[in-house]
């Protein structure tokens, strides 16, 4: 493998100019909506500035008005759907609390009655499953330490055989992997910016 074989162009020039290009498109669309939004903010503050120039008390009965009936239907939706809903949501956390409060009194009781029994019964099955664990983690452990054991003699015997073209491997696999590493990078940035 030599430096040519990387290929910069396509994994860091071209993805990044793309990148580039499409953060810029969206920054110009983003400043243009919001100069066509403040533009329409100013031209409705300015019509409605004017209509309350020309017509005071019109204008103002007319927006006393208007915020008494958005009021009233403000009240009207809390009254006839977020109250209800609280309501109903608190009826069924009393109803819950209720049950739980129950089964724990009956789980105390069973405990209460058999205390030997429970509590080697829960020690048994604590100590069955910490075995378990440990058994599993043993045998992941095993398998891993073999697997490394198995690279570390694999390498050890490169270095030896042929040190300057294992370094050099190495070398551009690693350099390799960190430009791939970026290309990802940059074209799931591409992706999820379209």
């Amino acid at each position: 493998m030599s430096i040519e074989d990387l290929n910069y162009q396509a994994k860091i020039i071209a993805p990044t100019k793309q990148l580039y290009a499409q953060l810029s498109k969206q920054a110009n669309e983003l400043l243009a909506q919001a100069k066509e939004s403040v533009l329409e903010l100013h031209a409705k503050v300015a019509e409605t500035g004017l209509e309350f120039y020309e017509h005071p008390i019109d204008t103002a009965t007319r927006w006393q008005a208007e915020a008494t009936e958005k009021g009233n239907q403000l009240y009207a939706d809390f009254n006839d759907n977020i109250l209800p809903a609280v309501k109903a949501d608190y009826d069924q956390l009393i109803v819950t609390m209720i049950d739980y409060g129950l089964q724990s009194r009956q789980a105390f009781q069973v405990f209460l009655d058999n205390p030997e029994q429970i509590t080697v019964e829960a020690f048994t099955a604590l100590n069955q499953s910490i075995m378990f664990y440990l058994n599993k983690t043993l045998d992941i452990s095993l398998v891993a330490l073999k697997g490394v054991s198995d690279k570390a003699d694999e390498i050890i015997s490169l270095l030896i055989k042929q040190p300057m073209e294992t370094m050099e491997a190495f070398y551009y696999q690693s350099l390799t992997a960190l430009l791939n590493s970026y290309f990802d990078i940059v074209s799931s940035a591409l992706v999820s910016l379209q």
